[in-house]
């Protein structure tokens, strides 16, 4: 009979595999150095994931679960696109600022080489509904007409780089400067 998965040492080994992959790179990650980061035997390691390469596919598809639940807070829908995307765009901006680890890791892991073709279509089937969103917006005329990948990179790209200045550099944005932060990535969209 197989071992139950203990969710406490799942989530002990994804943690130990963020810091470390961020620390060493990819190719610099070994299961005996994520057990000891995590706390647990190297053997025990195998009983949650074969090799490397599953544990850090499963690391990164949880993470972009993570996400796809943060964007996707029901909560978040408002009655003009304007503010469901303000919404939105605080509730992924402050994932990226609490958890800035994952941030790095699915944004190291995805222009890797090491992602599967199958495992980019699966996460990117969980962010349809952010694509059509865009779209209809798009379609409304109240964000500029850009591939929707541009979109996505563009806003994305602008949260990760402000994140990245604050955690590098220890910086604490000051009363209003998260407010300003939204209003010039609404700017940039926006008709």
């Amino acid at each position: 009979m197989p071992k139950l998965k203990d969710e406490q040492k799942l989530a002990a080994i994804q943690t130990a595999t963020l810091r470390l992959v961020i620390r060493t790179g990819f190719s610099g990650l070994k299961i005996a150095d994520v057990a000891r980061e995590a706390g647990i035997g190297t053997g025990t390691m195998y009983v949650y994931y074969s090799d490397k390469e599953q544990l850090i596919e499963d690391v990164y598809l949880t993470t972009k679960k993570e996400i796809a639940a943060v964007l996707f807070d029901p909560a978040h829908l408002s009655d003009t696109f304007q503010e469901t995307f303000k919404r939105m765009w605080l509730a992924y901006f402050g994932f990226c600022l609490q958890q800035p680890e994952k941030m790095l890791f699915v944004e190291q892991f995805l222009y890797s080489g090491l992602i599967s073709e199958d495992l980019i279509a699966e996460t990117e089937a969980m962010f349809i509904p952010l694509d059509n969103l865009l779209i209809q917006a798009q379609e409304q005329g109240l964000i500029k007409k850009v591939s929707v990948e541009i979109a996505k990179a563009f806003i994305q790209g602008a949260i990760h780089e402000v994140v990245k200045v604050i955690t590098k550099k220890e910086y604490r944005l000051i009363q209003g400067e998260l407010e300003k932060c939204f209003e010039m990535a609404w700017g940039s969209i926006k008709i």
